[in-house]
């Protein structure tokens, strides 16, 4: 009997979409993108830029089977993801399978239930090829822009490396974001000011004084000043403050929030909302709306008004629905409405919220991480559809010497609004209390303090900070943001990391009756923690690719270059002529560069700083024209070095071991060690064997294919892993059979777990597509 098939990208949605969609429809997933471009030479750019798409090798076994599948079915439906990236995988899978673009059916959803994917398959639309040739675009600058500047960096900055170096037509604009940043840092060392805080009323409360000294003398001169000085009271008017709500969650809205809360990475952020999607509790976390569904909205307010009361719902429903897209009403309607699809950034999307509100949790088999993510997610979603919170403030003024006023400004909760989700303070007591004072009074202080503080110091950026300006200037998309920023971190370009700050002197100021004490002590300003500071191999590059193609890489360019890529998808623009125009721009201004030399920095006649394959390196010359390389520390200035201000001792790092590192993977470092039966990388607890052949060196990619499994110690094989679990957890193809490998960090051996009972209770190969919640409940009962 035929089927309806229902294709999709990930293996995860299949069985619970198909119970949803009920009997008659079966439902594959492609696993992403079938084909891909290879190189350069994919491209004929002699004609209209026309490209040549490759399968993609690991993908002929999913392949084989999408193809008996589409040949039993009745009817195909197209189901990728609502995005450039889902939109084109759709259009592949029609080109490999002999689909028709302008009939088949491609429906639409972005949260996987029940009454979406229902609706979904009432309202069918076809394939939008304006947002195919946006996606094509895109695929083909990025080639242009990598193959043809990244072979310039290995030209002209490393030696003996083709791999380490990369240019990137995003990528580099976020590098170059973390560097201008530091320029300004460089540039910015701060201003030693003194804070000066009085400490007034019986209950000692600290009243901060508005002015900051800028010198020793002219705190001490105020403290001096303020022994015989009549401090008067007074408080202002209550004045009523409104506390909006939290906008809902875009892409860029929640990778900040999840940062600066949970400490999560973007790329976290966004691997761990992918589970919640696919497991029906999100929807759809590519977006950059700040709507919900009207649907949505009813059933938050009942929730709201149930849990809360009438009076904590938002009051403008218009706020939280008005949206820019229109519906899909049918197929006949489909080629109209692919036209209004707005898909500059995503907004036919709602914004990222549960699919249903009433759940405040997720079950513990999701995950750990998944659960905290879900909750953030939750709470901002409730707190979005609540009625502002309500406050009084008030002021009290405290009159100071030298014409300076000290202040404290506190508030009372009238009504909390969206800030009950949370918890508030019911009740100020300070609030109270202020206004219990009488006003004109005389009031001593307790105790005055005036201690060194830095001001205009500025900061690096975290990854929160640095999504939201790749956000504010048009670099990429909500989508690429993660990847991007991961991207400069695997590079060594940029590394998350501890900044030291200075140890400054500081002479300190504590003022008791008449009695002015001077506390001499050292503090360290400017201590930072998991910040983005750019290293010296990123600096090399970014000053590169700045003096050569400042153009390409200028933020205004970008975000042209995004803008253009909108019109594409909206039908406005050729995709080709985009990919012309960088082509040619990237032509002109790499003819001068036969000219430029390979970098290097020559220290001293027998000592030249340049980059190696592993990163900076001493070339070290010596007798009979032998060289020998030395390591250099991490934390060198650029700058300095290029000026001479650098002995050689400080440059060179220590070492008493042979180990090299590679490079980082998953945030651990991956080092290349030396041992008694030859080298070997040490990855976690893992000690994997490498054989060197000749003079060949490892670098970091072949160490990740060793890591992955992918490659033995003598060459690339064939994966042996079949499906990844989580970091610790894979299902991989073994002599005797498919098994679980099993291995948490503490452990110093691995668990091989048999799949015998997981297929007897689910079916043959149902561990390759199943929830993979299924599998973490199956392995705490059988692990």
């Amino acid at each position: 009997m035929a089927y309806s098939l229902v294709i999709v990208e990930s293996p995860a949605k299949c069985k619970k979409i198909e119970d949803y969609l009920g009997p008659g429809y079966r439902c594959i997933a492609s696993f992403g993108h079938l084909r891909a471009l290879k190189n350069l030479k994919s491209i004929d750019m002699a004609n209209e830029f026309n490209p040549t798409f490759h399968l993609v090798e690991n993908k002929s076994q999913q392949i084989s089977k999408l193809r008996k599948a589409i040949q039993g079915a009745g009817e195909i439906i197209l189901a990728a993801d609502d995005d450039r990236e889902g939109e084109a995988i759709a259009w592949h899978i029609c080109q490999i399978f002999n689909l028709p673009v302008t009939t088949t059916k491609r429906i639409i959803f972005h949260e996987v239930t029940k009454t979406a994917l229902q609706k979904a398959i009432t309202q069918p639309t076809i394939l939008n090829m304006d947002i195919v040739h946006a996606q094509q675009a895109r695929q083909i600058l990025d080639l242009i822009v990598g193959f043809t500047l990244s072979p310039i960096l290995w030209d002209k900055i490393s030696y003996k490396t083709k791999t380490g170096l990369s240019a990137g037509r995003c990528q580099t604009p976020a590098l170059r974001l973390v560097y201008d940043n530091q320029k300004e840092i460089d540039a910015s060392p701060g201003k030693k000011v003194y804070q000066t805080t009085g400490y007034f009323t019986a209950k000692n409360v600290p009243f901060a004084l508005q002015y900051n000294h800028d010198s020793e003398d002219s705190a001490s001169e105020f403290l001096e000043n303020s022994v015989e000085f009549e401090h008067v009271y007074s408080c202002g008017k209550i004045r009523p403050t409104t506390k909006q709500p939290p906008s809902p969650f875009t892409t860029s809205t929640l990778q900040q929030m999840a940062s600066n809360e949970l400490h999560f990475s973007p790329k976290d952020t966004m691997r761990l909302c992918q589970t919640l999607y696919e497991g029906g509790y999100i929807t759809y976390m590519r977006t950059d709306s700040k709507t919900y569904s009207k649907d949505f909205v009813a059933t938050a307010l009942d929730y709201i008004g149930k849990t809360y009361g009438g009076d904590y719902e938002c009051g403008n429903i218009n706020i939280l629905t008005e949206r820019n897209t229109k519906d899909k009403k049918s197929q006949g309607k489909a080629k109209a409405n692919a036209k209004d699809k707005e898909v500059s950034a995503q907004e036919a999307h709602e914004a990222i919220r549960p699919t249903n509100v009433c759940n405040k949790v997720v079950p513990d088999a999701v995950g750990k991480r998944e659960m905290r993510l879900y909750a953030l997610i939750w709470r901002n979603t409730v707190e979005s559809c609540m009625a502002s919170a309500k406050y009084s403030g008030v002021t009290a003024s405290i009159t100071a010497a030298n014409n300076n006023e000290y202040r404290h400004s506190t508030e009372q909760v009238v009504f909390p609004g969206w800030k009950a989700v949370a918890g508030f303070e019911e009740v100020n007591a300070l609030f109270n209390y202020f206004q219990t004072l009488k006003k004109g009074a005389i009031i001593n202080y307790k105790k005055v303090t005036a201690k060194v503080s830095m001001k205009e110091l500025k900061t690096h950026y975290t990854e929160a900070k640095l999504v939201q300006l790749l956000e504010q200037k048009g670099i990429g998309r909500p989508s690429t943001f993660s990847s991007l920023i991961d991207k400069i971190q695997e590079r060594n370009y940029v590394k998350k990391m501890n900044v030291e700050g200075k140890n400054i002197k500081c002479v300190d100021f504590e003022l008791e009756g008449d009695e002015l004490s001077e506390i001499e002590t050292e503090r360290v300003f400017g201590n930072e923690k998991n910040k983005l500071v750019v290293r010296p191999l990123g600096t090399i590059v970014v000053e590169f690719l700045i003096k050569h193609f400042n153009q390409l890489f200028q933020y205004e360019y970008t975000k042209q270059m995004e803008d253009d890529l909108d019109n594409i998808a909206k039908g406005n623009k050729v995709w080709h002529t985009l990919c012309e125009k960088c082509n040619d721009e990237i032509a002109e201004l790499s003819k001068d560069l036969v000219k430029v030399d390979k970098l290097k920095i020559v220290l001293d006649d027998k000592h030249t700083y340049m980059i190696g394959k592993f990163g900076p390196i001493i070339k070290c010359s010596e007798e009979g024209g032998k060289s020998t390389f030395k390591r250099v520390c991490e934390d060198i200035d650029i700058d300095k070095l290029r000026r001479g201000e650098y002995a050689l001792e400080e440059i060179i790092a220590k070492s008493t071991n042979k180990d090299i590192v590679l490079g980082e993977y998953k945030k651990t470092e991956i080092v290349l060690k030396e041992g008694k039966y030859g080298k070997y990388i040490r990855y976690k607890t893992r000690n994997i064997s490498v054989v060197v052949e000749g003079d060949t060196e490892i670098t970091l990619d072949d160490a990740i294919k060793l890591i992955e499994g992918n490659s033995s110690g003598r060459g690339a094989k064939k994966s042996s892993i079949i499906r990844t679990i989580d970091d610790q957890t894979s299902i991989r193809k073994g002599k005797f059979g498919d098994y679980v490998f099993y291995k948490k960090p503490e452990w110093t051996k691995t668990k091989f777990i048999k799949l015998f009972s997981f297929v007897k209770e689910n079916g043959k190969d149902s561990y390759k597509t199943c929830d993979v919640r299924k599998l973490k409940t199956w392995l705490k009962n059988n692990a």
